[in-house]
């Protein structure tokens, strides 16, 4: 597991539209070879993916260079570690990152489908534990809750 993204994949998705993948892949001017392709593919194949892609280009870079699951770890460990208060924008960027990185993961062949679905088993529970605890916090804050 400890090979990188790119030294891993297997399989990379023919882009559906050719523009769109070129066009996502200008604005990732870091990535080359295999990732290029994975990228160029899942952008020109999911409106969703290339949207992230476009929009985390510059984490997209980084968390690519060492391991999917290095990246992921990461995600799970910063997705609620800053402003409780800015909980809610934390964990929409975290879902995005998680959806890319379980997208790109799967499409690449890198993760196997128990992988992927338990990646974002763990994200979901970590995300909706970080909220429930949150929402409480707040309620006895304001002594509605001993």
């Amino acid at each position: 597991m400890a090979d990188g993204f790119a030294d891993r994949i297997t399989r990379v998705p023919r882009p559906f539209d050719r523009q769109r993948s070129e066009e996502v892949l200008s604005e990732v001017s870091g990535v080359t070879g295999p990732l290029a392709e994975l990228i160029g593919g899942a952008a020109g194949s999911s409106p969703h993916l290339s949207h992230l892609i476009g929009q985390e280009s510059d984490w997209l870079e980084e968390a690519l260079n060492g391991s999917p699951e290095a990246a992921f770890e990461t995600l799970m460990a910063e997705a609620t570690s800053h402003d409780p208060r800015q909980l809610g924008p934390q964990l929409r960027i975290a879902k995005g990152r998680v959806a890319l990185l379980t997208g790109l993961a799967d499409l690449g062949g890198i993760w196997s489908l128990e992988e992927v679905t338990g990646a974002l088993t763990r994200f979901a529970d970590k995300a909706v534990q970080a909220a429930l605890e949150a929402a409480i916090a707040r309620e006895i804050a304001r002594d509605k809750l001993p």
